[in-house]
């Protein structure tokens, strides 16, 4: 089933939001897309087939989504794909807009997934109203506080559960010692520009496998983070892992326009 997630960090109106290729809900209620109206799904087309849905973005401009680099490294031709901005749901309602160019991070890295961030440049600009609207990107110095909370959720409709700000150094950590244990190898470190989000201890309620490209927001519409990768849904030990944009400011200036 294809499926709309969206988390919301709510002590400080704080939002991770992405769509979600399959799974199922881990928790979570709807939300209107008009709370949370820069959420876009990035959907894609193979061998001139239909568009499905492949991650999720963020319109930081009329003409820019942010997004995951692991969402297109697979299939790099931008007319491949298309965003479609101003619906809660994947397929239907809203307005789909074709793309003419992808902006992948010169040090992305899918193993190790190093600057996992993308840019995705629009053939036509979006028109904003109450359902389609910019996200702000958090400065060099934007900071949030360990065990902020957080809502998010996956569905075909946009949804939101309750997770937090993980510690760095414990999230750095506990993924650390998951590498070093046998068969877990392939597991990437923790990098300085990640920020981590769960229930820690607890678990339950997360975004799901496959989540990638979707926001982290404060504020309600304050970009601090782009989901990246997570062990498992929901686990109670492991945090799901974002790239925190604040360390990409200059390059998101410059893809941007």
């Amino acid at each position: 089933m294809q499926v709309l997630l969206l988390v919301v960090l709510a002590l400080t109106s704080v939002v991770y939001a992405l769509p979600k290729r399959d799974g199922r809900v881990v928790g979570g209620s709807p939300a209107p897309i008009e709370m949370y109206p820069f959420m876009a799904s990035m959907q894609v087309s193979w061998s001139g087939g239909a568009h499905n849905h492949g991650c999720g973005g963020t319109l930081i401009t009329r003409t820019a989504i942010l997004s995951a680099a692991h969402c297109f490294y697979r299939n790099l031709i931008a007319s491949n794909w298309r965003a479609r901005v101003g619906s809660a749901a994947l397929m239907t309602g809203g307005t789909p807009i074709p793309v003419s160019r992808l902006i992948l991070h010169h040090n992305f890295n899918p193993t190790m997934m190093t600057s996992n961030i993308a840019m995705i440049r629009l053939t036509t600009a979006a028109t904003l109203s109450n359902t389609i609207k910019i996200a702000r990107i958090a400065g060099p110095n934007y900071a949030l506080p360990d065990n902020l909370r957080n809502f998010g959720g996956l569905s075909n409709e946009l949804r939101h559960v309750d997770v937090r700000i993980v510690n760095h150094a414990l999230c750095t950590d506990r993924y650390a010692d998951l590498k070093s244990q046998p068969g877990f190898e392939y597991i990437p470190p923790v990098w300085p520009d990640n920020v981590c989000t769960g229930l820690l201890n607890i678990g339950g309620q997360d975004a799901c496998s496959g989540d990638l490209g979707g926001p982290v927001v404060h504020q309600g519409d304050i970009v601090i983070g782009v989901s990246d990768w997570a062990f498992t849904c929901g686990d109670p030990y492991y945090p799901r892992v974002n790239v925190r944009v604040s360390s990409y400011i200059q390059w998101i200036s410059q893809n941007a326009s």
